[in-house]
């Protein structure tokens, strides 16, 4: 998809957390050359195969809406995409951990977002552990990455925006047998990490 956006001065959500800097040689593309932004109400983020990374659209996408993560964006606040895995933070020191694909922000706000659309399985053990592999990618980039980042260069995060992390499979996938043990990795992971972890494909931004 072309970038919404053909402004790119940098928005808030990104200067206010100085991210041009604390992710400066993380990999290949600069966050100031790949992030994109919107004020669209209606924004579908995906794990785009052909590109190796992650996109939004602004239309619904029929084809494959069930493998997207719908932001909702009703107040028309300026939302930035991050596309992390495969694009900004695709150094080898960095990677060994595991990368989720992307992070929204808005100056208030930064959700963290691993896609496992991918998953054709309903096998019980299969979910569980693509839900796990999904958990380490996103606590990995976070604590690893991105907040050791922006301590570097004086922030600390925790201060400047809420926090939270999404694991996404295809809403057509059925999980109901596992829905038990995802709400349990959830408490796990709020009380060892004291962030929320959802298991949803859609999230209103405030």
């Amino acid at each position: 998809m072309p970038t919404l956006s053909k402004d790119r001065n940098l928005p808030v959500a990104i200067t206010q957390l100085r991210l041009c800097s604390a992710l400066n040689n993380c990999g290949r593309v600069k966050v100031e050359d790949a992030f994109d932004k919107s004020d669209d109400e209606h924004l579908y983020v995906y794990d785009d195969q052909s590109l190796g990374y992650s996109d939004w659209t602004n239309v619904v996408p029929a084809a494959f809406l069930s493998k997207t993560f719908h932001a909702q964006n009703s107040n028309r606040n300026t939302l930035v995409l991050l596309p992390l895995d495969g694009r900004i933070i695709t150094g080898e020191h960095f990677i060994q951990g595991g990368i989720c694909d992307c992070a929204l922000l808005t100056d208030k706000e930064m959700s963290l977002v691993e896609f496992k659309t991918n998953v054709l399985s309903t096998n019980y053990l299969t979910l569980l552990q693509r839900a796990n592999e999904a958990i380490d990618q996103l606590w990995h980039t976070y604590d690893s990455i991105i907040s050791p980042g922006c301590r570097r260069v004086g922030i600390d995060i925790t201060l400047k925006v809420s926090i939270d992390f999404y694991v996404v499979f295809d809403s057509d996938l059925s999980v109901t047998g596992v829905r038990a043990d995802f709400q349990n990795l959830q408490n796990v992971f709020l009380q060892n990490n004291h962030f929320p972890l959802f298991f949803e494909n859609n999230k209103p931004f405030t």
